[in-house]
């Protein structure tokens, strides 16, 4: 049996959604990016670092967990996101 693909890092964007910070968990197979929307609220997204269907393609990859509600300020949803790692 092949070895269980190694995390790479994280390289995705969002449409209308401006990128300011993200951070991993601990244990890198979680990542929170946190960002404005063109309307001017912020939010986030987390994903996780899937590797069940590996044997079948032969690498892992990112895979959406969850999407933040809108906020009015920054610190409120990075909270918010970095709770979800």
């Amino acid at each position: 049996m092949a070895e269980v693909p190694e995390y790479r890092e994280f390289t995705g964007s969002h449409e209308g959604f401006n990128e300011i910070e993200r951070k991993y968990s601990n244990s890198k197979q979680s990542v929170a990016v946190v960002g404005q929307r063109t309307d001017g609220a912020y939010t986030y997204y987390v994903y996780k670092w899937d590797i069940t269907d590996w044997e079948y393609i032969g690498e892992g990859y990112w895979s959406p967990s969850g999407i933040g509600g809108f906020f009015h300020d920054l610190d409120s949803a990075k909270t918010e996101a970095y709770l979800n790692l």
